[in-house]
């Protein structure tokens, strides 16, 4: 599994749906029924942006809502990137999938189901549903309105929840269930007739819709076999119980922090990405030096900081001159900071990008009520 988890995120990385951002809601739920997709890519000027269903669930009327009302900054992972650092920055950014950029040019996409599928294939995790699932889980009442259970799924960010009746698991509900079956207004519906229906929708019980067949298993089951049958019947969780006591759930984010809790959390990991292959070593030396006390000392400053990626690119040569250009990227729990410089020579981009980061670091310490930027 190592080797596995050592490779870079470009190795199983796929084409991803884009879609304009004027394109309507209905359009991309049509699209990703369609294609069993959980999630699609929104065109922007400035930014990539994603949509996943969970995101779908805020719109009230999807023929009239625009996709890129709702779309949300798609998180970026350089190609080079291991998997391991993939996982991280899912379960540290609380993110479903990640947008695998070369500068400024997509690549690909790769979510959280994507790298559980391939796990469930190898068969390496070996531990128990029991030591993976997690035990504190979120469900709704057979009798609760689906209102409540899209107002749960949207404030924890859940695409599943356990159905409960007088303690005793009685089935589960999927965002597909929300999603595609109660937002989708049906097409012979007039504009007048959708709000009201859309109302009565939303006041349906729970039982109505639930799947009364959902994936159980017991605490001793391989975690392994539990996610090869969950993706096979394509279910979004398996569900632990016994004697119909509801005792965890397993889904991949649950997955993803037990493969997780292996790695070491010393200090987060610095790519320097397209560092010249020829040129003066021991100025590519003393860069890279530089680079990393600039940034041991944002790292003692300001916590947590998962990964940092600088990506430098040639733009151009004049003179026996190369001009340099850096783009730095530095993540936080649910945040990004980009930065930028250039230079002729790269020590003098280096040392650019160096004064910036000392800049940010200069004021926050002046300004320490103020909400850190790091």
């Amino acid at each position: 599994m190592k080797g596995f988890l050592a490779q870079p995120v470009s190795q199983i990385m796929r084409k991803p749906i884009i879609f304009p951002s004027d394109a309507k809601a209905s359009t991309l739920l049509g699209e990703l029924r369609r294609l069993n997709r959980f999630e699609a890519l929104v065109e922007s000027r400035s930014k990539t942006r994603i949509v996943t269903l969970l995101d779908l669930l805020k719109v009230s009327n999807p023929s009239r809502t625009l996709i890129g009302r709702i779309a949300r900054s798609a998180i970026p992972i350089a190609s080079e990137a291991p998997i391991m650092e993939a996982l991280d920055l899912m379960i540290v950014c609380r993110s479903w999938g990640l947008v695998i950029k070369e500068g400024e040019e997509v690549l690909g996409i790769v979510s959280q189901y994507d790298i559980v599928d391939r796990l469930s294939k190898m068969h390496v995790i070996s531990a128990s549903c029991g030591e993976v699932m997690k035990a504190d889980v979120v469900s709704v009442e057979a009798d609760d309105k689906l209102s409540k259970a899209r107002s749960i799924m949207r404030g924890h960010d859940l695409p599943y929840l356990p159905v409960l009746e007088d303690g005793r698991l009685r089935g589960g509900l999927s965002i597909e269930d929300l999603v595609f079956n109660m937002i989708q207004p049906r097409e012979s519906m007039g504009r007048e007739d959708r709000s009201g229906a859309s109302s009565r929708l939303w006041s349906i019980k729970v039982r109505s819709v639930m799947d009364r067949s959902p994936l159980i298993v017991d605490e001793d089951y391989p975690a392994s076999k539990a996610l090869e049958r969950m993706l096979a019947r394509n279910k979004r969780a398996c569900l632990i119980a016994k004697d119909s006591r509801l005792l965890g759930i397993l889904t991949p984010r649950e997955v993803i922090s037990h493969l997780l809790k292996s790695k070491p959390r010393s200090e987060p990991l610095i790519y320097v990405i397209g560092l010249p292959k020829a040129g003066d070593f021991v100025e590519l030396e003393e860069v890279e030096a530089k680079l990393k006390r600039t940034l041991d000392k944002i790292f003692r400053q300001f916590k947590p900081i998962a990964e940092v990626v600088v990506d430098i690119k040639r733009r151009k040569i004049r003179g026996g001159r190369t001009l340099y250009g850096l783009n730095a990227r530095i993540y936080r729990p649910g945040k990004i900071i980009a930065l930028s410089a250039e230079g002729w020579y790269l020590s003098e981009a280096i040392d650019n990008l160096c004064r910036k980061l000392n800049k940010i670091r200069s004021r926050e310490r002046k300004q320490p009520r103020r909400k850190a930027l790091f």
